[in-house]
């Protein structure tokens, strides 16, 4: 019995990576192809079918299968084996472009047997009278895009001469074979060397800005985005290339170096291109069918003060240095790197192999025309970027939309215009002079997402608002802490005895009052005393180290330390201290003193650890802490709220806590330090006091998820954050208490408590993490690089 085995020989770098990828996910539709050519004219079916299979039989990859389950995977190549072919007439149905749609989705799902089957089918769809529609599906192991033009070219020939009656006789093509044999003559240590050297040092995984992880379980959802660049542009960019020396496919290379280095905030960046592999020294292989791509790292180098002309120099040296090399398995090339598997995020390739359509019309009589070519592809990478040149340069970004949001691809696409702009206008800017937003984006970003402003009360001080509150609900509850509490009457008339109490000993506008206490009332009543004298507190922990409080004292030039009980002993300060106690302001009279001070006087100093280690003071005026809790955008607080506050009184949380209640007519509760640290004595608390809004820090809000979910259900605003968002449990807390109640704030202590909000109210099933939202009313937030200019993303 004759073998039905012509050949068996191993596989290619890229087919090896191609079948890893096939065999790790075989519901992928990775290295699937789908090319649909348009055809106008008479096409005879059955010669067309011969014409497929002779091309076939010509090319041995063609009649390939796969084997894997051996210690090296294989090419078996059958003697005989036909294309897979159907033809269909679909004039007299009016629904052709469902029939159609439905014909590529069927033909996506079957896929391929790399093992078994032939791994290449075509259907010829008859529309009308004098057009088709010819589908040709394969799988990327047989052959890769430069492959196309020979084929197509061969396919046409063939159909022409089998019209006519006429044998072919066209050359014998050089089997794919001879390129394997070269592959496996090659140098592999020195190749490795080589790629060693070439990424040395670099240890920062390049990314394009991400929504979130592909899930394993999440199939590809792809999406397509193309850019078309001017005339002019192309013009001025193949300029620039010339003018350097340099292939266009560098220019863009360059461009997208910028790009990503811009994104990563790095001057040294990786990416995945494909090279064609036809400058291999193997006889016949410009007519070869096969597969000869291979994906290797890109490094563009940029430096801050590189001109872009030298970074498209350099690039253009390394690229014709790695021809000799770029034959090598990916994977062992990424093996070589500090970062292994994540060294390549995502590809670009310049396709130099687009199929001319006049270039076989004019060459072949078959009697029909190609109309149009399109396709569709997908690679293992969620994000790839590929170009190509006719009389315009075009991009197309196919990326998977689980991962990608479509508002970063069309940014990615005003980035690339931009950075093109400015390039071929002066090809000596450097990487920091390189701006990747365009006006436009600039006027976005300015004045349409920072348009916060609102009418809040920002002439008004906060003890001036207080004041008013006080007049509106004066037997409302202000302050409870344990079985202690005041009215916002009572607690008026305190504080107005403690604002003369500090007058007295020179407290007034421009002046400092330290506070070194725990938390009580007569913490809240002194907060309130100093403001009303006109002066600025300074709230400290007595739990800071003593030389810490006596420099913050010092550094302020504070003139008064409230103080209670031994806090305050064995502290180095020029500050007058007082004892507060709970008579210790009686004597002075409850009515209110004249105010001394405006909106943009001092309200508070909270100290920061510092960048250098030494604290650091902020000062915030008043109408800065009254744009985060009075007619702001994220929270609407109202007179029935009971405020939790959980924050130390020396952070700057604590200022929505305490102004949020008493400048809005709400309750403010306090509790001792130790009530927080017990998650259960704080969950009483909660259901006790009918809390209803809090913020809280992310760690403490995944404990209470964790331990004592129930304790938030019926709150009616949570506030949240300080670090990086937990997904479980934020998923967890908006299952528990639904939406519109839970919101994440973010904002360093210099932007005044927070900068911006984002209400949770759902989470994406493969979500890392969640954003920190839009400006808070009456703010503006933008992100710069390092060299001042302004970011997207």
């Amino acid at each position: 019995m004759k073998t039905k085995v012509e050949k068996i020989y191993p596989l290619s770098n890229m087919q090896k990576g191609m079948l890893f990828h096939a065999m790790e996910d075989e519901a992928s539709n990775a290295y699937f192809e789908q090319l649909i050519i348009e055809l106008k004219g008479y096409v005879d079916e059955r010669i067309f079918e011969d014409s497929l299979n002779e091309i076939m039989k010509r090319h041995e990859i063609l009649r390939s299968s796969f084997h894997y389950r051996l210690d090296e995977p294989l090419h078996v190549i059958m003697k005989d084996r036909n294309v897979k072919f159907e033809h269909r007439d679909i004039r007299k149905q009016n629904d052709q472009e469902d029939v159609l749609e439905s014909y590529l989705n069927e033909d996506r799902q079957k896929g391929f047997d790399l093992a078994k089957e032939t791994l290449m089918r075509a259907c010829l769809f008859r529309t009308a009278e004098d057009s088709y529609q010819f589908v040709w599906t394969y799988h990327h192991i047989l052959l890769d895009g430069w492959c196309l033009g020979i084929i197509l070219d061969e396919l046409f020939t063939i159909y022409e001469k089998k019209r006519k009656g006429k044998d072919p006789q066209l050359e014998d093509p050089r089997p794919y074979s001879d390129y394997i044999k070269w592959l496996e003559s090659q140098d592999k240590d020195e190749a490795q060397e080589y790629w060693g050297k070439y990424l040395n040092g670099y240890d920062q995984k390049t990314l394009i800005p991400k929504l979130r992880t592909h899930s394993a379980s999440a199939l590809f959802k792809r999406k397509e985005k193309t850019i078309e660049c001017s005339k002019e542009l192309t013009n001025r960019l193949i300029k620039l290339a010339n003018r350097n020396h340099v292939t266009i496919n560098t220019v863009l290379q360059g461009i997208w170096g910028v790009i990503l280095a811009k994104y990563n905030n790095s001057e040294d960046v990786v990416f995945g291109t494909v090279v064609s592999g036809r400058d291999a020294e193997v006889e016949g292989i410009e007519k070869m069918v096969g597969v000869f791509i291979n994906t290797i790292p890109t490094r563009v180098r940029l430096e801050k003060n590189k001109r872009f002309k030298d970074v498209l120099r350099k690039t253009q040296s390394d690229a014709l240095e790695s021809n000799r090399y770029n034959y090598m398995n990916l994977a062992e090339v990424q093996a070589l790197s500090e970062l292994k598997n994540d060294l390549i995020d995502h590809v670009m390739v310049f396709e130099n192999y687009a199929v001319d359509q006049k270039a076989f019309e004019q060459k072949n009589d078959v009697g029909f025309e190609m109309e149009s070519v399109s396709g569709e592809e997908q690679t293992n990478y969620s994000f790839s970027i590929s170009a190509g040149l006719d009389d315009h340069l075009k991009l197309l970004i196919i990326y998977d939309e689980n991962v990608y949001d479509e508002t970063i691809i069309n940014h990615i696409e005003k980035h690339i215009t931009a950075v093109a702009e400015q390039v071929t206008e002066d090809e000596e800017k450097t990487l920091s002079e390189i701006d990747l937003v365009s006006e436009e984006e600039r006027n976005t970003l300015l004045y349409a997402f920072n348009d916060t402003k609102t009418d809040y009360p920002k002439d008004k001080t906060i003890h001036q608002l207080f004041e008013e509150q006080a007049v509106k609900t004066p037997d409302h509850t202000a302050v409870v802490f344990g079985s202690q509490n005041m009215t916002y009457r009572e607690l008026n008339e305190k504080s107005n005895q403690a604002a003369r109490l500090l007058r007295e000993k020179g407290i007034g506008a421009g002046s400092i009052a330290a506070i070194l206490t725990d938390r009580s009332l007569e913490m809240i009543i002194s907060i309130m005393g100093i403001l009303k004298a006109g002066g600025a507190y300074l709230p400290i922990d007595p739990e800071t180290p003593k030389d810490r409080i006596s420099y913050m004292l010092k550094d302020t030039e504070a003139g008064v330390l409230l103080t209670q009980g031994e806090a305050a002993d064995g502290i180095d300060c020029e500050a007058e201290v007082i004892h507060m106690d709970k008579t210790a302001f009686d004597r002075f009279s409850e009515e209110r003193l004249n105010a001394l001070n405006d909106s943009d006087d001092a309200a508070y100093i909270i100290y920061t650890s510092g960048s250098t280690g030494m604290p650091k003071g902020v000062v915030t005026p008043h109408y800065s802490a009254v744009r985060v809790v009075r007619n702001t955008n994220y929270i609407d607080i109202r007179t029935d709220d009971v405020i939790l506050q959980l924050s130390n009184y020396s952070f700057d949380g604590s200022i929505f806590d305490i102004f949020g209640a008493l400048l809005n007519g709400a309750s403010l509760v306090m509790i001792e330090k130790e009530t927080v640290l017990n998650i259960n004595e704080l969950a009483d608390v909660i259901e006790k006091e009918k809390v209803s809004v809090m913020f809280m820090t992310t760690a403490l809000f995944n404990t209470l998820a964790d331990i004592n979910i129930d304790s938030l259900a019926n709150l009616r605003k949570i506030l949240f954050g300080g670090e990086r968002i937990s997904i479980p449990h934020a998923k967890k807390v908006l299952g528990r208490i639904g939406q519109d109640k839970l919101i994440h704030v973010y904002g360093p202590t210099e932007s005044t408590v927070y900068a911006t909000y984002y209400f949770i109210n759902e989470i994406d099933e493969a979500a890392e993490t969640i954003p920190i939202g839009r400006p808070l009313a009456n703010t503006s937030a933008l992100i710069m690089d390092e060299d001042g200019k302004t970011k997207t993303a």
